[in-house]
């Protein structure tokens, strides 16, 4: 490690400038003068040139002038050194020329040098600022992806296409022997078209090692995802690692769809993902896939596979498991191939020879000794060349790394290596540093390839050893390490991640009380944010040993989840039971969770009817917001029954019940549903009082969720007033506010407004795009109502005849399962009218 900050974006222009400094004068000047030139000798987007070169301009150090420039047709603006940033230019260099480098050759060796000194150890030249470039924050420079021909693509760009490369979870690549077959066979099947490859092996063979090894190979060729899967994770951690590539990519709509979604469609998941992956050459590694449990996960990686099959552009998915069970499919319905199996094996015998290399005099016979000992298997094999005997033959794997390794380590090391392998994730060595350890042991660790340090300030250890730690402990000394992992992360679990590994250290030392607590109290917020997750962690308490109350919210928490995921007779099963434990104000809530399942299954009468005993519960405990939510769902389903005069009735008592409550601002919420609901009525008048009312009481909190429903509600009444400034106005404030998370429901119905006021004023396609848009949330949120009336807006915009009925027919059949009579007759016409060609 350098410990020295990376040269900054100005010092490394000085130094790229300096190097043409005699073009001052000349006609005709070199393409890395140019803005684009520099942007690609110092890494940084050609947009943003200019500000990094104002301040040597407005110093004097740099000139600009029209140039022409080599390989370009037209001139273009090109920047000089002046006498004087010449002379800065100088100074920088002679500054920087001690900063250290590590240099990891294409061999794997590795030398450590500076600036100065590198081109004497650098297999092709390369000038210091392309140093630079390619070494990261630690000053490591790695050559094995290098050469002299990628470096000089990388200088002669002349259009800007940033590839973006998401490897966080990626541990550093040590040595690597070996595996070529395996390697090109896999580069040539990636680079032949778009491809979903499984590549399973068994623990420790080098599962990892050859991903990174892709990576390498990838990397200036494609945009790279990799994800590392972990068994306690949902759907939802690669899915947000997936929607964060893909907007630095450039491409944020499927961030948008997965912020408006807590459980994402999988066919829509992955039909999104690949879309907007096209014309991008792409590469999606997910390593360890055997752990995972989520069946949304494996559906989107399945459906992700079959899109591939019909892509045009070089997109490659490829899944690094334990497991050899078929998780893709091999083939599509048409017989079409949909993905290769190919499985990683031992080490050929000359790769085990080139691994031992701290053998001096290694003779045929131990050679083969070794190699048969070791089965060619990798990781045994680094352990062996780092210290570990060779001289006995043992019945398994298992056996020889508890009796050659871990029975002849210190206790000391023991009780490092034991604290590391507690944590599921990584572990900063702040943690580790307040269990009383002696950490001076960690590097000898290192070195002898127990652990690994994953970047500079945290560690972690290969799975095959942690499960052979965690296997050699007893019950009492794993609930002691748990102990030390919660008391560090009692004063550090701000992120949901955090808190999650909180609640996991606590069950697994059996503090269920307190882990009882922190899901009571934060589980509806994890879920909220999408952390599913949570399911898993609550499966885990005994519920016999809590307190009743406690065990109704958890009971409650654990119905709304399952909901979320569509498994709704199982949520309505345990949301029965925790109505006998729960108090008041919990057993409302839970009433009107039943009465939202009932409508997803159908029952509207069941809903109707559960919202009203929830409505009891709510005015019994003087629950105004409870009640005027209650009174909201009331009417929403009676306005379905087509029963106006009810609805009305039910709309009136929310307005009783805003007009006299002392605390109108927690009322908020209702009145934008109440709003909403009276313009849908009729009510224009009321409705814009109440719509004026809520936009005034959250201007505070512009930006907000309830701003941005206030806004939208504003949005639909100027709409419906026919002032088409204004209703677009306040629907884009709206939406742009929803991008971030919120009210599934509410953002469906923005957008769907924003279509219309599009429709009325004759932009099809802007329209025809809005619904569309809309239509992927509410299909993955089960919006059945919401779906029919898209579908029915689809099929009155969309030019084509043939998907105009198709949309026409499917909201037929959506109006038809609701019951919605009116509806099914208003579809009706328009399909008469599209029959009629009208």
């Amino acid at each position: 490690m350098s410990g020295l900050p990376k040269p900054g974006v100005q010092e490394r222009i000085l130094l790229h400038l300096r190097d043409y400094a005699d073009f001052k004068s000349s006609v005709e000047v070199p393409f890395a003068l140019s803005q684009m030139g520099i942007a690609n000798a110092v890494a940084i987007a050609r947009s943003n040139v200019p500000r990094a070169i104002a301040s040597l301009k407005d110093s004097g150090l740099l000139v600009e002038r029209q140039a022409h420039v080599s390989g370009v047709a037209r001139k273009r603006k090109a920047y000089f050194l002046t006498d004087g940033g010449v002379g800065l230019a100088e100074e920088t260099w002679l500054r920087l020329r001690a900063h250290p480098v590590h240099c990891i050759l294409p061999n794997g060796s590795t030398e450590r040098t500076d600036l100065g000194s590198v081109h004497k150890v650098l297999p092709f030249p390369m000038r210091p600022v392309d140093v630079i470039r390619y070494m990261d924050d630690n000053g490591v420079l790695d050559l094995r992806g290098l050469s002299a021909d990628l470096v000089d693509r990388d200088l002669s760009k002349h259009v800007e296409k940033q590839l973006v490369s998401t490897v966080a979870d990626l541990p550093r690549l040590r040595r690597f022997y070996g595996r070529e077959r395996e390697l090109d066979h896999i580069v040539n099947l990636l680079d032949a078209r778009a491809s979903t490859l499984l590549i399973p092996g068994i623990a420790g063979i080098g599962k990892t090692t050859v991903a990174a090894k892709l990576v390498e190979q990838f990397t200036h060729r494609r945009n790279i995802l990799y994800h590392r899967c972990q068994d306690w994770e949902g759907a939802r951690a690669f899915l947000e690692s997936v929607a964060e590539w893909l907007a630095n990519i450039g491409d944020s709509t499927f961030s948008d769809y997965l912020a408006a979604t807590p459980v994402p469609q999988p066919s829509d998941a992955a039909r999104m993902i690949v879309d907007s992956l096209a014309g991008s050459p792409s590469l999606i590694i997910l390593d360890d896939y055997h752990k995972v449990t989520d069946a949304t996960l494996h559906n989107v990686v399945q459906g992700v596979t079959l899109n591939l099959i019909d892509a045009d552009d070089l997109v490659g998915l490829v899944l690094f498991s334990r497991s050899y069970k078929p998780v893709v499919a091999a083939k599509d319905a048409e017989g079409r191939i949909g993905s290769f199996v190919l499985p990683l094996d031992g080490l050929e015998p000359e790769a085990t020879r080139q691994l031992l290399s701290g053998f001096e005099d290694l003779s045929d016979e131990q050679w083969l000794h070794i190699h048969g000992l070791s089965r060619g298997h990798p990781l045994v094999l680094e352990l062996i060349n780092r210290g570990a005997h060779a001289d006995a033959y043992h019945e398994s794997l298992e056996a020889y790394v508890s009796v050659e390794i871990f029975a002849k380590l210190s206790a000391e090391q023991k009780r490092v290596l034991s604290a590391i392998a507690v944590y599921r994730e990584s572990v900063s060595l702040d943690a580790l540093g307040q269990q009383d350890l002696d950490l001076d042991v960690l590097e000898s660790l290192v070195e002898q390839g127990l652990a690994r340090q994953a970047d500079a300030n945290t560690v972690d250890v290969h799975d095959l050893i942690r499960e052979f730690l965690l296997r050699s402990l007893d019950a009492q000394q794993r609930q002691d390490l748990h102990r030390r992992c919660v008391a560090w992360y009692a004063d550090h679990h701000d992120t949901p991640e955090q808190a999650i590994e909180y609640i996991h250290h606590l069950l697994e030392c059996e503090e269920y009380g307190e882990a009882a607590s922190l899901l009571s109290t934060e589980g509806r917020t994890l879920v909220a944010r999408g952390h599913m997750e949570v399911l898993t962690l609550l499966n885990r308490l005994p519920m016999d040993e809590i307190g009743g109350e406690e065990r109704a919210r958890l009971r409650q928490i654990t119905g709304e989840v399952l909901a979320l995921q569509g498994r709704l007779d199982a949520s309505s099963e345990v949301l029965e039971l925790a109505l006998p434990d729960a108090d008041p104000q919990t057993s409302a809530q839970i009433r009107s969770t039943l009465a939202d399942v009932a409508l997803k299954q159908g029952r509207a009468d069941d809903a109707l009817s559960m919202h009203r005993e929830a409505l009891e519960g709510f005015i019994g405990i003087a629950d105004e917001q409870g009640a005027a939510r209650s009174y909201n769902n009331m009417g929403y389903l009676l306005r379905r029954k087509n029963d106006t005069k009810a609805a009305l009735e039910a709309y009136g008592q929310v307005e009783n019940i805003l007009s006299s409550s002392k605390d109108p601002a927690g009322l908020v919420a209702s009145r934008i549903s109440l709003a909403r609901a009276l313009l849908d009525l009729g009510e224009s008048d009321r409705a814009r009082d109440h719509a004026i009312a809520s936009f005034e009481a959250t201007q505070d909190d512009e930006g907000g969720m309830l701003h941005a429903r206030a806004q939208a509600v504003l949005g639909r009444y100027y709409a419906r007033m026919q002032d088409r400034d204004l209703a677009l106005h306040h629907y884009a404030s709206a939406v742009e506010s929803m991008a971030q998370g919120g009210d599934v429901v509410a953002t469906v119905e923005i957008i769907m407004l924003l279509g219309e006021v599009h429709e009325d004023a004759g932009s099809v396609d802007e329209a025809t795009e809005q619904y569309r848009q809309a239509l992927v949330i509410a299909e993955a949120n089960d919006l059945r109502m919401q779906i029919g009336e898209l579908l029915s807006k689809l099929g009155g915009v969309t030019p084509d005849k043939q998907r105009r009925m198709e949309y026409l027919q499917r909201a037929l059949a959506v109006f038809r399962e609701l019951g919605a009579q009116s509806r099914m007759r208003d579809v009706q016409a328009q399909v008469h009218a599209a029959v009629m060609n009208r």
